[in-house]
């Protein structure tokens, strides 16, 4: 889909850099700190920092209904903006995307209609799975997490529950604090909500160039359910509860 607006537009951080080339994309944000600057600068990724490609392709609410975010929430774009301005610099081409594995018959696994994910206090995270549309609703701090532009609960018809290595770097970030590498190529645990339940899987990623591949631990590729997919990214040490 094409959003008509696209917002926050934050400042872009180390695994922004991998999605970047995962999706052969060009890289939307608004500035970095030096040492990420320099590493995009060292890559083939199309940069589009909002610092060097502004208005009227970015835009800042500072008095509409953003007006109560921190300056750093109201950057936003749209999808047909960031489009025309590739068309117009002669950056615009045709990516190569592997995309997911879909089917519309649910295959087996064990029943899972809720998830807890014990992200920090401030973004504790829980999915609820509601039978009549087939989709996970997603809740944030105990409150339903809504989409700004229509007030509707976000919902998924797929939730994967995807665990990395997070390493510490000598990066810093603007408090002085290292910022931390999600690894992001080679393998690992996976687990897949679809239909109200949950299966068992590994995700497998053997160069940044390539698309994540969701499979059964036999290498087989897992059928997601026709729709929108949300992964969450956990540290390999999270205790996720499923109900």
């Amino acid at each position: 889909k094409d959003p008509e607006v696209l917002r926050p537009i934050r400042s872009a951080r180390l695994f922004t850099i991998e999605l970047g080339y995962m999706f052969d994309g060009a890289l939307v944000h608004s500035g970095a700190n030096d040492q990420v600057r320099w590493l995009l600068s060292q890559s083939t990724l199309t940069d589009l920092d909002e610092y060097f490609h502004g208005a009227p392709y970015y835009w800042l609410d500072p008095e509409g209904a953003w007006k109560d975010y921190p300056w750093m929430g109201r950057v936003a774009t749209s999808a047909q903006r960031v489009r025309d301005y590739l068309a117009a610099k002669g950056m615009e081409k045709t990516v190569r995307l592997a995309g997911f594995h879909f089917s519309g018959d649910p295959p087996e696994g064990e029943a899972v209609t809720y998830v807890h994910i014990p992200y920090p206090n401030r973004t504790i995270v829980e999915w609820q799975y509601d039978g009549d549309s087939a989709a996970y609703k997603r809740v944030v701090e105990g409150q339903p997490h809504t989409d700004a532009l229509n007030g509707e609960q976000l919902a998924a018809d797929n939730v994967i529950v995807h665990y990395a290595e997070y390493q510490e770097t000598d990066v810093l970030d603007v408090n002085g604090a290292p910022t931390l590498n999600i690894v992001s190529t080679g393998e690992g645990r996976a687990q897949i909500l679809r239909d109200g339940i949950m299966i068992e899987a590994k995700w497998i990623r053997p160069e940044r160039e390539d698309f994540c591949k969701y499979v059964y631990l036999d290498g087989s590729p897992v059928p997601l359910r026709p729709g929108q997919t949300w992964v969450e990214v956990v540290p390999l040490e999270y205790q996720v509860t499923f109900e």
